[in-house]
């Protein structure tokens, strides 16, 4: 009996490696680090970096992982030395690297991986190049077990790392030929307040440009992805004396010669910021909520709330510190309906009234743009009454039916609204939260009505308000 658990997992390894099941399930991807092409001149050294998103939840006994293993295409190889390590979740783990024929990486952990969890395992090391071009280059990657026996089959390849880049184990290998220097590189500081410098160049006609890469001074590249891109604004440059160079790139490691050096002077920064768009004001059962969309300028880091009783009174600041813009890339460019916006809810409860709220941006330097603004009215009771549909205003277009107009009230919020003939005309139902039913005059076909006095009933859960609206076109 004191044999049978030895002679079990026997039995379960003999049966994962005929049959090639397992309960471990793997994606994995392979990508040349600081670069997303897939890509590597061949006769060269490049780092690389395997991706395993390895789901244990249903794994079972033998499919313990002791061993990753690495088995390298044709012409690839490496040593044990150039292995730089794995981690898990972005711990390091203890392991060692065993080569075998050159190209076959063995990685043995010092720990046995036998939980359940869900990780995502990144396994970085160099590797010498074939010197021969492939458009791919297959590698192949397993789990093998305690016993040294695979868990199930080879990892299938796909998305592991979150990242838009390479999601194959297939690379790419290209000759390892630069490509030509980049003509017409000009650097041009701004000459209206920003501390900004503008970039332009003759894009390549080398089609194995991937892109560019921007030096200032001594600090690390810009990145510009595309080979037909041509500009770039380099944006919140410190004032004072700068240098610029450019370099095509075919890969990270596969680059032309510098340009010649560009020296700019910038300048304080002393331009305002162009306004945010698109401002909203919604209330509902949390508060006020105020939304926009961002400024076009690219160096704003935060918003302003602003908030004011009468078109007299001066705006006070409701908030000043949150807001702050996720960061973008400088060379995509967003469609407006695709880009995030903000929001911020003002929990006070305004009484009866006209309110205005507004939203100004801030760059780097302090510089505050003018603010947009937008005005909000709050009532007990229908407004305005009368309206007009074929207005251009928005004020006076649409009826407003406010919750409030029954006080101390909970529960579903409608408003149904008929002709004096006592016919309905339309039934209006709030989204859950909502205090307030607009209409704008038009019946359940989408038809304006016509002139006249239309009787509403306003309900709030059980409670209900009647009266009557006038509609003038």
């Amino acid at each position: 009996m004191k044999n049978t658990p030895i002679i079990l997992v026997l039995v379960v390894n003999l049966f994962i490696s005929i049959n090639g099941y397992a309960a471990v399930t793997s994606v994995g991807e392979i990508n040349v680090v600081g670069q997303t092409e897939g890509v590597v001149p061949a006769s060269t050294t490049a780092p690389l970096i395997v991706t395993l998103l390895i789901d244990r939840s249903l794994a079972e006994l033998g499919e313990e992982i002791k061993t990753i293993e690495i088995l390298m295409p044709s012409g690839f190889l490496t040593q044990s030395d150039r292995f730089k390590g794995i981690s898990r979740d972005q711990n390091p783990l203890a392991a060692r690297a065993i080569v075998s024929g050159g190209n076959i990486l063995r990685v043995e952990l010092a720990n046995v991986i036998n939980d359940l969890q869900n990780s995502r395992y990144e396994i970085t090391f160099e590797c010498q190049t074939p010197n021969t071009i492939t458009l791919s280059a297959a590698f192949r990657v397993r789990l093998r077990n305690l016993d040294d026996a695979p868990i199930g089959e080879f990892i299938r390849e796909g998305q592991a790392d979150g990242k838009l880049n390479n999601d194959k184990f297939t690379l790419q290998v290209i000759a390892n030929v630069p490509p030509g220097p980049v003509i017409g590189f000009t650097a041009e500081a701004d000459t209206a307040g920003e501390n900004d410098v503008t970039l332009r160049w003759q894009n390549s006609a080398d089609p194995d440009v991937n892109g560019y890469l921007i030096y200032r001074d001594k600090e690390a590249p810009i990145n510009v992805k595309g080979r037909s891109s041509t500009t770039f604004r380099d944006v919140n440059v410190p004032p004072g004396e700068h240098t610029y160079q450019i370099t095509a790139y075919k890969t990270i490691l596969l680059q032309s010669e510098q340009s010649p050096i560009q020296t700019v002077n910038v300048s304080l920064d002393t331009a305002a910021p162009q306004p945010p768009t698109m401002l909203n004001i919604i209330t509902s059962n949390e508060g006020v909520e105020v939304s926009w969309k961002p400024s076009v300028s690219r160096d704003v880091i935060r918003y302003r709330i602003l908030f004011r009783t009468s078109e007299i009174d001066a705006f006070e600041p409701l908030s000043e510190d949150a807001f702050e813009p996720s960061p973008e890339s400088e060379q995509e460019q967003t469609p407006e309906d695709e880009v995030p916006g903000y929001r911020f809810i003002d929990k006070r409860i305004l009484p009866v009234g006209s309110f205005t709220y507004a939203v100004t941006a801030i760059d780097e330097a302090g510089n505050e743009s003018d603010p947009i603004q937008k005005r909000l009215r709050i009532f007990a009771k229908p407004y305005p009454n009368p309206f007009t549909p074929l207005s251009p205003d928005t004020d006076f277009n649409q009826i407003v039916f406010p919750a409030r107009a029954i006080e101390d009230a909970s529960g579903e919020f409608t408003v149904l609204i008929y002709d004096i003939d006592g016919m309905l005309v339309k039934t209006l139902t709030a989204l859950p939260g909502a205090t307030e039913l607009t209409w704008d005059g038009r019946d359940e076909t989408g038809e304006i009505v016509e002139s006249g006095v239309y009787v509403y009933q306003l309900q709030v859960g059980e409670n209900f308000k009647t009266g009557t609206v006038i509609l003038a076109k």
